[in-house]
């Protein structure tokens, strides 16, 4: 479960840096009583009652959170320092995971597929069930790492044979020259997401191609950063499954 001394101080540096002091003093009021409801509500958890998902029933896999969905974090030894600045682990729905991709109009064996905080590698499975050219999983917790391992060497009804999970923080990630399929499951805050745009405007300068953006469960001002992205194009703003779909602008241009 969350560890509060552990969250707190990051938390308000991080504060500190973003919003000021003035309102870092506010939110830091509040801090505490948010934590704290937090605690409680994973301390009436009971790991052993945990229901397994029907996916990881049906494969014999273990890509579940820990505790009702979740895993923390703050429960996890992470060596980046970029740690505060994700989110929570939870896996993504199959259904929702293969209505995204059959939505696009793809030759999926001509593109990479790479999952960004691929977590306990449920996307990285799902996404073997399309023939990409290979695909890539960058997970910056060792122990969700370890399990998304575990988790591939499972026998899978796979059309893609090249599955690799890279265990670093998703920024240091030398992304493919090769068209590619960048898969976010909102991974992180504001300040990373705007420094991993700008180094896919990077590696879209130094070799155009073309490149698409899933981003999965945006907040308002997440999506409004992406929006601003100038080497991206929105394609799609799908509410039901609550996904933007972007496209390097460089390519849509060429067309």
């Amino acid at each position: 479960m969350p560890r509060i001394l552990r969250t707190i101080v990051p938390r308000i540096r991080k504060s500190l840096k973003e919003r000021g002091l003035f309102v870092s003093l506010y939110r830091s009021a509040l801090l505490p009583i948010h934590l704290f409801r937090e605690y409680r509500r994973t301390r009436r958890i009971d790991p052993r009652s945990q229901v397994r998902s029907a996916f990881d029933q049906e494969y014999g896999v273990e890509t579940d959170g820990d505790l009702d969905g979740w895993t923390y974090l703050s429960d996890l030894e992470i060596p980046s320092s970029n740690w505060i600045h994700g989110n929570n682990y939870a896996p993504i729905e199959p259904a929702r995971f293969h209505a995204i991709l059959a939505s696009l109009q793809l030759k999926f064996e001509d593109f990479v597929f790479v999952d960004f905080g691929s977590g306990k590698g449920r996307a990285l499975l799902l996404a073997s069930q399309f023939p990409f050219k290979r695909i890539v999983g960058v997970e910056f917790s060792p122990e969700l790492h370890a399990a998304a391992l575990a988790n591939l060497v499972r026998s899978w009804d796979r059309r893609c044979d090249s599955v690799e999970a890279l265990c670093m923080d998703f920024l240091e990630f030398s992304l493919p020259v090769e068209p590619s399929l960048l898969f976010f499951f909102d991974p992180c805050d504001e300040s990373v997401l705007a420094e991993m745009l700008a180094k896919i405007s990077r590696s879209l300068e130094a070799n155009p191609r073309e490149l698409y953006v899933i981003y999965v469960a945006p907040t308002a001002a997440k999506e409004r950063l992406l929006d601003s992205a100038a080497c991206l194009r929105k394609v799609v703003r799908n509410g039901e499954q609550n996904f933007c779909l972007y496209r390097s602008y460089a390519s849509s241009v060429l067309e």
